[in-house]
């Protein structure tokens, strides 16, 4: 057994709690209650606190470990009274579920499980061929055009599947025709698996007993579904379209409805690219992109899981980073198969758990039930902060969506001040970096998830928590408000304002020689490059 199969079985032994883009080597880089009766809302009061995280991506494998019901944490404890009822239709118990009636056509992937670790997901994806052809393409973005499937005695509660809507790389907006009859979208092994088993797998996920939305197909199409659907959390995109090979200048995003599902409660997390052909050295643009550009969207970085240096050829500016290369995964032939995840493409699925593992811990705290998304407001409880603010989030017992962002903000750590210039050549250990380059490469500071131990994703997630809650408290960096308030200023310009951004409550920061990043993004980005967009919209229709 490798180091990791150990790490990854005391994982599931654990009992503690662990709730819930670019690959280097792959070319991606409402209120509950209105919408059930009294019998569908028959549930578990686990149901109350659950976190979906939507990952949008390609290729699913429901048959590994990482995704069995009886896997997960919660039903591997000696507690009953937390296991979810996942061999049972969602929209029977799951708060805020829009049930059957709302889509194009909804349905069970009744699959070959097995415990059997010595099982192959090929082998039973053959059996169950019959099943998997069920699965169509959904034809628009409104439930009533969506097809949606859950897969019995997994995490997967939801699997929805959209055509590509971009050519190759992708290099164009060219929207393709939506094609009739089965789509394949499982897979042993594949981007998607990826990104799915970092964010919610019960092995490797940083949210281990997150509920996992499923939407095959990178496209405009599959986040603009997800962004309208109010019982889903966050979404993470381990992928970003580009007009010319991996510069990622694009405008063909619904921004509007993208800030309207931040403003709702639903975080969005981006992957800023893994630069320029994809080879982790020259860096891409982030500002010029309506999908990592918007001051609402978190656009993640990445940095070495050894060293902690920040990779060069990351998309920049970033707002957050995590592991950037040799991320252990659920990823293979086996169901409990171990492979590796990289490239932004894994350090954004990473921090969404880590955002959703926090967002869970908050509503069991608080015990609201508080499955909403309401007015940004996205847990309820009783009132009451800590000693060390008491001015904290949980001050009026309602926590939204942007102070939980600002918790993830103000809790990440910033590495050791070294440069990873094209992943193979870091600077030595100790070098001072110009804090310009720290705040464009890993932007707030960074989350190592698991890669180096369980117990410091946990401590990571609670000091998350314990902000929220007033426990501890530091005045920001001035120099980190200053930066961000400038990146504020410029997105804005470009994109749209936002209430809850930097620049809607500090002022612009006066011009500094010194300071030349800072001073082009308050003072020559909102007048140079919002004509930029122009013609992108022109060539992606956005």
């Amino acid at each position: 057994m490798s180091s990791h199969q150990m790490w990854a079985a005391s994982a599931l032994a654990a009992s503690t709690v662990l709730f819930a883009a670019c690959d280097g080597g792959q070319s991606y880089d409402g209120p509950m209650g209105s919408r059930s009766t009294d019998a569908t809302m028959a549930r578990s009061s686990a149901a109350d606190d659950v976190v979906v995280i939507a990952v949008i991506d390609s290729g699913v494998n429901p048959y590994h470990h990482d995704y069995l019901a009886s896997m997960m944490p919660q039903h591997q404890d000696a507690d009953p009274s937390n296991d979810l009822p996942l061999d049972q239709d969602p929209a029977t118990w799951l708060p805020g579920h829009p049930g059957a009636e709302a889509f194009a056509s909804y349905d069970a992937l009744n699959l070959s499980l097995s415990e059997d670790p010595n099982a192959f997901a090929a082998d039973l994806h053959a059996l169950d061929q019959a099943e998997w052809d069920k699965v169509r393409y959904s034809e628009g973005t409104e439930n009533g055009e969506v097809h949606m499937f859950w897969v019995p005695g997994t995490k997967v509660i939801g699997h929805v599947a959209f055509a590509p809507g971009l050519i190759g790389d992708p290099a164009t907006s060219l929207v393709l025709g939506t094609p009739s009859g089965p789509v394949d979208t499982w897979a042993a092994d594949s981007h998607g698996t990826g990104s799915a088993s970092v964010s919610s797998g019960n092995i490797y996920g940083s949210c281990a007993n997150c509920l996992l939305v499923y939407v095959h197909g990178t496209s405009e199409q599959a986040n603009e579904w997800v962004a309208k659907q109010d019982w889903i959390d966050a979404q993470t995109n381990s992928w970003g379209a580009s007009t010319v090979y991996r510069e990622r200048a694009y405008a063909g995003s619904d921004v509007e409805l993208q800030r309207e599902a931040v403003n709702r409660g639903q975080q969005i997390f981006f992957s800023a690219g893994n630069g320029q052909a994809n080879a982790f050295v020259a860096p891409n643009t982030t500002l010029l992109s309506s999908q990592e550009g918007p001051d609402w969207i978190v656009t993640v970085g990445a940095i070495d899981p050894f060293d902690g240096s920040t990779f060069s050829g990351h998309g920049k500016p970033a707002d957050i980073s995590s592991i950037g290369t040799g991320y252990p995964a659920g990823r293979g032939a086996s169901v409990t198969a171990e492979g590796s995840f990289g490239g932004t493409s894994n350090a954004t699925p990473v921090t969404a758990g880590i955002y959703a593992q926090a967002l869970y811990q908050v509503r069991q705290e608080l015990a609201g039930p508080s499955r909403m998304q309401t007015g940004g407001v996205i847990a309820v409880g009783p009132a009451g902060c800590g000693p060390a603010n008491a001015d904290c989030a949980n001050a009026d017992g309602m926590i939204t969506v942007h102070e939980l962002r600002e918790a993830l903000f103000r809790a990440a750590r910033y590495t050791d001040a070294i440069w990873n210039v094209g992943g193979a050549a870091p600077l030595p250990s100790g070098t001072p970096l110009d804090p310009e380059l720290e705040f464009v490469g890993e932007g707030h500071g960074s989350y190592w998830g698991r890669v180096r131990s369980d117990e410091e994703l946990t401590e990571d997630v609670q000091r998350i928590v314990d902000f929220v809650m007033g426990r501890w408290f530091e005045e920001q960096d001035p120099a980190q408000v200053e930066w961000f308030t400038a990146d504020s200023i410029c997105r804005q310009a470009i994109w749209g304002e936002w209430e809850h951004g930097y620049a809607a409550r500090n002022p612009a920061p006066a011009a500094d020689p010194s300071q030349p990043m800072r001073t082009f993004l308050a003072e020559v980005c909102p007048v140079a490059l919002p004509p930029l967009v122009t013609p992108l919209e022109l060539i992606h229709g956005g």
